[in-house]
């Protein structure tokens, strides 16, 4: 099938495609018949989640399991190979998919379509490393009916600590941040601002203070200035989530972020939960930190950004 060429009208838009021809035959037949039969929107206390497959995930899935009983987003199944959260806002897309339809085209197509018709501006799609080399093809070519297309691939790293506790050093004081506490919106503030000014956000600043004041965030001050910050969140039953870890550019290679990262590791351990996280592969500073500080990666998780074409 490869290097065939193929001609057909989809909603009045002709698209050639070369390559994947059976895939583009089986979009084409399939249209119209409605996604509603296949993913039915569901709750977090929905079967599936019970199911041995799904459990084994959790920990790979924590952004799914820590978000299933929230309000902002929806969560949609088919009850037995697939569970897809849709966030209220923004474009975050989360895919668990079982073993059995890792190389099941159909299936696969199903999902492209059902988020091609979900309209999310920008989709960024998280699902398992092992079924994204078919996804990313399947989804650019469902998606080119509405202007998109796989802009970038790569993976997330996920990690989780099993050790015991971290010594903790006291060269600065690390605080947990009220944000009904004038003094510590102040440090976020100035914080913020001089993060702002590295990446060139100034018009975020508000925006980005009023953010991390909402968040469990965990502040490192010394001399009466936040040099670094981390956020948790993502509580599940065994479970708690570093989010991420902040250091001001000229306070970086001084050993805080390790300093940041074992206080936080401490206090999920003190709630009889362990830490798990999630980073960029290609993020060599942030893989070498959480490995020294004694996580180890799980697993992988693959992002599929899109971008409008012109």
């Amino acid at each position: 099938m490869f290097g065939d060429v193929l001609k057909l009208q989809i909603n009045c838009v002709t698209i050639e495609v070369i390559g994947f021809l059976w895939e583009t035959e089986y979009l084409y037949q399939t249209e119209g018949k409605g996604m509603a039969t296949l993913f039915e929107k569901i709750s977090g206390n929905d079967a599936i989640f019970n199911g041995s497959e799904y459990r084994n995930d959790a920990l790979l899935f924590n952004y799914i399991e820590s978000a299933r009983f929230a309000d902002d987003h929806d969560i949609y199944s088919d009850h037995k190979n697939a569970i897809i959260l849709l966030p209220h806002y923004g474009s975050r897309v989360w895919i668990w998919t079982s073993s059995a339809i890792k190389s099941d085209t159909a299936k696969l197509i199903d999902i492209c379509r059902f988020l091609r018709d979900a309209s999310i501006s920008k989709p960024e799609i998280y699902l398992k490393h092992e079924v994204s080399d078919h996804f990313s093809d399947l989804y650019a070519l469902a998606s080119l009916e509405y202007g998109y297309v796989v802009k970038d691939e790569f993976s997330l790293a996920a990690f989780v600590y099993e050790g015991g506790k971290q010594p903790e050093n006291d060269e600065g004081t690390i605080i947990h941040v009220d944000k009904n506490n004038p003094d510590h919106v102040r440090l976020v503030t100035e914080f913020y601002r001089a993060c702002c000014e590295e990446f060139h956000w100034q018009d975020k600043l508000d925006k980005k203070v009023q953010e991390y004041l909402d968040m469990q965030l965990y502040a490192y001050v010394k001399d009466g200035r936040m040099l670094a910050n981390a956020v948790i969140g993502g509580h599940t039953d065994h479970y708690i989530r570093l989010k991420s870890i902040a250091v001001l550019a000229e306070e970086r290679r001084k050993n805080i972020g390790y300093q940041m990262c074992c206080y936080i590791i401490n206090r999920i351990l003190d709630c009889d939960k362990k830490p798990v996280l999630y980073t960029h592969v290609k993020n060599a500073a942030a893989m070498a930190l959480f490995k020294k500080s004694g996580f180890r990666m799980h697993d992988k998780i693959y992002l599929i950004k899109t971008d409008e074409t012109n």
